[in-house]
């Protein structure tokens, strides 16, 4: 070998191992969207209540910098369908028309001021047939989703079951919403998936826990890749695509309070946050 040729093979390896040493810039993180749940208490049959204790927090959660808002399911009537003693008329009374209802108008109004995603349970009244409801407002204040509960099991006394497991167009991706019961069948949750959902979204209010309900929606995530994220009066749980835990809190042994335990060791409220990563754009 010639010294020339030696001395061109040394400068190349030179600049092969300057190039190596270079530091190399830090992979982009993926891009997030943050999304709060309001873990909050029932009172039951109280509208007016339930709005004035979930309107501060909700303003808590979007100041904190929350993109979209969960409550738990029926948050506004405090789950009214479990209590078999209030009267029929008194419960029906307790449904929310949308577009028109007082309440609904509030949280589209709450929406708009805060520029948020906001889901929220209510009983809704569409005539004379009531649905366990969670509507999804974008930060125009507009209706972009309202889903109806499908899996009703004791509800179907008073209640009408949906059909239909649809998604909502956001910035962010397709949002899924499903109810509580929802996420105990599988078919249905894939229906969510089936239509496009990026992520699923699950304002509850039955069983809560690592004991029955957290192994659940961790196999419902499994089998869709979906993160589902978890909001109930005493839980707040987020579960990622390959099933793994990725944050879960219990707060309190209860869903429910009475007036009197408003501002007592029984009244756990807390919003929880939650870094949601969005899926890529093709």
């Amino acid at each position: 070998m010639t010294a020339a040729l030696i001395a061109v093979v040394f400068s190349w390896l030179n600049l092969l191992a300057a190039s190596a040493a270079e530091p190399q810039p830090p992979a982009a993180k993926p891009q997030t969207i943050q999304v709060a749940g309001i873990v909050l208490k029932w009172l039951r049959g109280d509208k007016e209540a339930n709005y004035r204790r979930v309107e501060p927090l909700i303003r808590e959660a979007a100041a904190h910098g929350a993109q979209i808002v969960c409550t738990t399911e029926c948050f506004l009537d405090g789950y009214a369908i479990a209590d078999r003693s209030i009267p029929l008329e008194q419960y029906r009374a307790l449904g929310e028309p949308i577009p028109q209802g007082e309440y609904f108008r509030k949280l589209t109004d709450l929406a708009r001021e805060l520029k948020i995603f906001l889901i929220a349970g209510m009983l809704e009244a569409d005539g004379e047939t009531r649905y366990n409801t969670a509507v999804t407002i974008n930060p125009g204040g507009q209706l972009i989703g309202k889903y109806h509960k499908q899996r009703l099991d004791h509800e179907a006394v008073r209640n009408t079951a949906g059909t239909e497991s649809s998604v909502s167009e956001s910035p962010h991706g397709r949002i899924g919403v499903m109810i509580c019961a929802d996420r105990r069948f599988p078919e249905v949750v894939k229906g969510f998936s089936d239509r496009g959902a990026d992520f699923l979204i699950c304002p509850s209010g039955g069983m809560f826990g690592p004991k029955r309900n957290d192994p659940m929606v961790q196999e419902r995530s499994r089998e869709n890749h979906k993160y589902i994220i978890f909001v109930h009066p005493a839980e707040f749980l987020v579960t990622g695509p390959d099933g793994t835990i990725l944050q879960q809190t219990i707060l309190g042994d209860r869903l429910l309070i009475s007036p009197e335990q408003i501002g007592t060791e029984a009244d756990a409220k807390r919003v929880f946050y939650f870094d949601l990563p969005l899926a890529a754009k093709p």
